[in-house]
């Protein structure tokens, strides 16, 4: 349990009394479901049809030269500008979670591995660094090049510019990524010839296979995005303001074959896509569950007033460790978030 000082309580009741009753019809507390995205498509350099794919699989050209290393990925994007008050300032915005499923349409041809692989583990094709079966999936945010932004890169826009390497190598116009000092995405898709390991926003998890096992056809992953990060935060309010939010799912499961690295043995995913008929009949198609705070977290129960009821959920949730109290967001309930709280509260 997680208690205030006699101070701090006093210094509430001080608050409420002053502003009691101040109305602000701003602050909304919103949870979505998104049972299909708006936006999806194979980001795969040697697709003819990127956004109207049944599925799309997800696999790492390692270590091959003039291909990146997540060679084949996965692009998503929910629009939710008819749920969340889009143009506002990303200051605005606070994302509480938010969960991404997608669901393999292949079985029994890939481990379930639910941690993170370095990028030591992957090296000339050397797994003996590596202490578990199985490769993880990942979930990252979306960086873009060669003058694309959000606004402009779409489900059948061109995949990409002039390669470092030909033939693709570098090239992507649109790149899963990380943040490793500020908001500025970085491009992971080489991190196995460049030799880091970057943090992925989540890494996809099973409860109903066991690790190192073979995943079965038509099981879902799920991926709870690491809010913990002022720069994930910061890149979710941005896709809120701009009306959408966009996620890449990549894996470093070897393909074998021809080029790139796709034409022998399956030995990795495929993806249900929202078009696929099976997906829409049985619910497989990739979802989004988004819980967001919009305004003051100050009118902390979002019914346009700042009284004593604000002051009351805030606490019991404090107490009880619920995160939705973590309102500076660094996934620590101390005397940072009671302080945070009682200046939003006080400045109405």
């Amino acid at each position: 349990m997680i208690s205030l000082s006699s101070n701090q309580s006093k210094l509430m009741t001080v608050l409420i009394g002053a502003i009691a009753g101040t109305a602000n019809g701003q602050t909304q507390l919103i949870e979505i479901n998104y049972a299909a995205p708006s936006l999806d498509r194979w980001n795969y350099p040697f697709n003819g049809s990127p956004g109207n794919r049944l599925s799309a699989s997800t696999f790492g050209a390692i270590e091959i030269e003039g291909f990146d290393d997540h060679d084949a990925q996965l692009l998503l994007g929910f629009e939710t500008f008819n749920d969340v008050l889009a143009d506002l300032d990303p200051s605005e915005y606070r994302v509480l979670s938010a969960t991404i499923t997608i669901t393999n349409s292949n079985g029994d041809e890939f481990k379930y591995d639910d941690t993170y692989d370095t990028h030591d583990t992957y090296l000339d094709l050397d797994e003996s660094l590596d202490l578990d079966l199985g490769r993880p999936v990942h979930l990252w945010a979306v960086g873009y090049r060669n003058g694309y932004d959000q606004t402009t890169f779409g489900e059948f826009t061109v995949f990409g510019g002039t390669p470092s390497v030909e033939p693709t190598q570098e090239s992507r116009n649109a790149f899963a990524a990380y943040f490793p000092v500020d908001t500025t995405p970085v491009d992971i898709s080489n991190n196995l010839k460049q030799e880091f390991d970057p943090t992925p926003l989540a890494i996809g998890q099973l409860d109903t296979v066991a690790l190192g096992e073979f995943v079965p056809v038509d099981t879902t992953y799920s991926f709870d995005v690491n809010m913990c990060d002022p720069s994930v935060q910061a890149y979710l309010a941005d896709g809120l303001s701009l009306g959408e939010v966009r996620f890449m799912v990549s894996s470093l499961h070897s393909a074998s074959g021809g080029t790139g690295g796709g034409t022998g043995d399956i030995n990795y995913p495929f993806w249900y896509t929202r078009e696929n008929p099976i997906a829409q009949i049985f619910g497989y198609t990739p979802t989004l569950t988004l819980r967001v705070r919009i305004g003051s977290a100050g009118d902390y129960n979002a019914d346009g007033f700042f009284n004593f009821f604000d002051v009351s959920t805030f606490l019991n949730d404090f107490s009880a460790g619920n995160l939705d109290a973590d309102i500076n967001g660094d996934c620590l309930l101390n005397f940072f978030d009671v302080s945070a709280f009682l200046m939003a509260f006080s400045n109405g």
